[in-house]
C-alpha cells in the first residue's frame, strides 16, 4: 500500500491522526499517475463514504475510489490521480464529486464507476494569484482615497500578504489540501480546504471561483461544508469556528465560534437538526438551521470524524480508538468501540442489518444487531 501524502503544516487535518507513514513525493506526479489497482485496496485507507440507491462509495488512500455493491462484492474505480482522497458527494445516484490532496476534484456521471479529474492545485493557484492581485489594485485605489481609515489599511497589508502568500504557494506546486465537498443539485457546489480555502461553481464544476467572503483572516483551516434544503449553507473548521449564509453562499454572517475544538464533520438529520462534530467528542446540536447551537452529553472524549442517520432514524457516529456513538433520537448517545480500537472516519448503510465502518484499516462490514447488543 502506498503511504499516505500528508504536508506536515497540516495538523488540524483528521487523517493525520490515523497512524501512516508519511512520505515525500512530487506532486505533479501524484496528479498525473493513476491510482493503482490493488486487490488489497479494501484494507487501505478510507476516508470518506457516501450511500447510495444501489451501492456504497468510498475514497481514501492513493487515489482508492471502491464501490460496494448489495452483493457485498468490492469494485474498485479507475481514478486518474494517486494521492489521498478526502471526502465525497453525489447529489443522485449517478453524478458526484471527490476532493483531496493537492486540490484535486474529481467527477463522476455514472455513479463512480469512472472518474474524471476537474480541477487541481495549480489551477487554484492562478485562482489565488489573480484574486490577490486584483483585490492589491482595488484597496491601492481606495487607500488613496481614504488615507486616514486605518481599516482600509489593514486590509491593503493583508492583501499584499496574499499576493506574497501566492506566488510563494504556486512555486511550491500544487500542494493545497481540500477537505470537503457539498453539492445542491448537478451545477452548484462547494469544497473547502486547508488555510481557509472555499470554492465555488454553478456549472457542475467545469469552473470554479475562489471565495474570499468568509471572515476568517487568520485563515483557519475549513474542514467540513454542508447545505440545507432552505439555503442555508454551513461551514465549520478550525478553532470551533462556524460559518453560516441563509442565501446559499452569497453572504455570510459573522461566525460563531462553540468553542477551542476543531469541528471535522457536519451531519444532517432528518427532523432539521444538525450535528456538529470534532476534536475530544466535541458534539453540538442545532434545531434552527445553524443559527444557535447546544452541546450534547458524549460518553467519551474521543475526536469524532463522520456519521450517518440510518432509515430507521438512530444516528451512529464515528470516531478516534475505533468508536461508535449510537442514538435513537440524535441527541442522547451510547457507546460501541470496534475491537481493533482503529481509527474510524465514516459510515454507511448496507441493510436494515449492516452498515460499513470505514477508516485507517480499510472497510469493515459490521451487523446493527451485535453492535447494539454490545452498547455500553
Amino acid at each position: 500500500m502506498n503511504s499516505l501524502i500528508s504536508p506536515p503544516a497540516l495538523g488540524l487535518m483528521f487523517i493525520l491522526s490515523i497512524g501512516l507513514a508519511v512520505v515525500a513525493q512530487a506532486a505533479p506526479d501524484r496528479l498525473q499517475r493513476p491510482s493503482p489497482l490493488s486487490a488489497s485496496a479494501s484494507r487501505a485507507a478510507l476516508t470518506a463514504i457516501q450511500t447510495l440507491p444501489d451501492r456504497q462509495v468510498m475514497v481514501g488512500d492513493s487515489g482508492h475510489i471502491l464501490l460496494l455493491g448489495a452483493d457485498g462484492r468490492v469494485e474498485q474505480a479507475r481514478v486518474p490521480v494517486d494521492l489521498l482522497l478526502t471526502a465525497v458527494h453525489f447529489v443522485d445516484g449517478q453524478m458526484g464529486w471527490a476532493v483531496g490532496h493537492d486540490g484535486v476534484i474529481l467527477h463522476s456521471a455514472d455513479g463512480g464507476n469512472s472518474w474524471k479529474k476537474q480541477f487541481d492545485g495549480n489551477q487554484i493557484n492562478v485562482l489565488l494569484n489573480d484574486w490577490a492581485g486584483h483585490e492589491v489594485e482595488h484597496l491601492v485605489q481606495e487607500a488613496a482615497a481614504h488615507p486616514q481609515d486605518q481599516a482600509l489599511s489593514l486590509a491593503l497589508e493583508n492583501a499584499r500578504f496574499a499576493v506574497d502568500d501566492a506566488k510563494a504557494a504556486s512555486a511550491g506546486g500544487a500542494s493545497r489540501p481540500l477537505l470537503d465537498v457539498w453539492f445542491r443539485d448537478a451545477s452548484h457546489g462547494w469544497v473547502v480546504g486547508s488555510y481557509g480555502m472555499l470554492l465555488s461553481t454553478a456549472d457542475g464544476g467545469h469552473a470554479w471561483q475562489y471565495r474570499s467572503d468568509l471572515d476568517n483572516p487568520d485563515r483557519l483551516h475549513l474542514n467540513t461544508v454542508l447545505g440545507l434544503a432552505d439555503g442555508t449553507l454551513l461551514v465549520a473548521g478550525e478553532g470551533g469556528r462556524i460559518y453560516r449564509s441563509v442565501d446559499n453562499g452569497e453572504h455570510w454572517q459573522a461566525p460563531l465560534t462553540l468553542g477551542p475544538a476543531s469541528f471535522y464533520k457536519l451531519l444532517a438529520l432528518n427532523n432539521g437538526h444538525v450535528l456538529a462534530m470534532g476534536f475530544g467528542g466535541a458534539l453540538f446540536a442545532s434545531r434552527d438551521a445553524g443559527a444557535t447551537w447546544q452541546v450534547l452529553a458524549t460518553p467519551v472524549k474521543a475526536a469524532l470524524y463522520g456519521g450517518r442517520q440510518l432509515a430507521d432514524g438512530s444516528v451512529l457516529l464515528a470516531g478516534q480508538g475505533g468508536v461508535v456513538l449510537y442514538s435513537d433520537d440524535g441527541e442522547h448517545f451510547r457507546l460501541w468501540r470496534s475491537p481493533s480500537r482503529l481509527p474510524l472516519l465514516g459510515i454507511g448503510q448496507i441493510s436494515a442489518a449492516q452498515v460499513a465502518l470505514i477508516g485507517s484499516a480499510g472497510l469493515k462490514i459490521q451487523s446493527l444487531a451485535q453492535l447494539k447488543e454490545q452498547l455500553q
